[in-house]
């Protein structure tokens, strides 16, 4: 299928692993010019060395803070000055930590909100204007079902992603009128460094083996086992495309149908 990406811009953040280097290599299959954010300038050069290597696309690493506005502004403008404009958004970084209410310092909150509410958020406040002014965009919000599934081990990022998803529904009619399309995804269990970082926390909070943690997450999983980033990828890449051009403020799971709610 023909997804008329090739030639496009897209800003990916977290970009460095997991499911947004997957979102990366994915872009980059369809011909699109990347600009990617981590905090690990090696992990991120690492992975853009790669993408020139293996493709023809135009890859721009960058290092910064999104937790900062420094280090959103220094991102969103180096990644304009070189490529000219923007067409795609990705805002996948933010690792907020397990853990309870009563286990969480409010500084733990403070910290995990700055990289994963505001630094989407104000990420999208850098590109819209340029998306406005250009006459259309897409902006993607990987956020995650917690967000649906409220779980106490995990309170700050389940609030944290249901903000997130009221956000993107808000921003979905803001951006409307100048054809700039908002959606998120919402990934369940995913394999990654994070997704074993979560089930280790938990584990150590509960006085059980990471397994054993993992196994309760899945016992309601229809697949019974965890996703792959590249299962996230390939919808990220849809959404980007002019084949989900009548896609508006939707949030999708990925989860293997672990969400029970209609």
């Amino acid at each position: 299928m023909e997804l008329y990406l090739r030639g496009k811009v897209a800003l990916v953040t977290g970009a460095s692993k997991g499911i947004g280097k997957a979102i990366a290599e994915a872009l980059a299959e369809e011909g699109v010019n990347l600009a990617l954010c981590a905090r690990n300038h090696a992990l991120l050069h690492d992975v853009a060395t790669t993408l020139q290597r293996r493709t023809d696309i135009q890859v721009l690493p960058i290092s910064a803070d999104l937790s900062t506005p420094h280090g959103v502004r220094t991102f969103a403008q180096e990644a304009v000055h070189h490529f000219g404009t923007v067409d795609i958004l990705v805002n996948n970084a933010g690792a907020i930590r397990a853990g309870s209410l009563l286990a969480k310092p409010d500084a733990d909150w403070q910290e995990d909100w700055a990289l994963k509410v505001f630094g989407y958020m104000r990420l999208v406040r850098e590109v819209l204007p340029i998306m406005q002014g250009k006459g259309g965009g897409r902006i993607i919000n990987i956020i995650g079902t917690a967000g649906r599934q409220p779980n106490a081990a995990y309170i700050a990022g389940g609030a944290a992603n249901a903000a997130l998803m009221n956000m993107t529904k808000a921003l979905a009619d803001e951006g409307a009128p100048h054809n700039i399309l908002v959606n998120a995804i919402n990934p369940g269990p995913i394999r990654t460094e994070r997704w074993d970082s979560l089930m280790a926390t938990q584990a150590a909070e509960r006085n059980q083996t990471a397994q054993e943690i993992e196994a309760a997450w899945l016992h309601s999983n229809p697949l019974k086992r965890p996703g792959e980033p590249h299962e996230v990828a390939g919808l990220a890449v849809f959404l980007a495309s002019e084949r989900a051009s009548y896609i508006n403020g939707t949030i999708i799971p990925v989860d293997g149908g672990a969400i029970r709610c209609i």
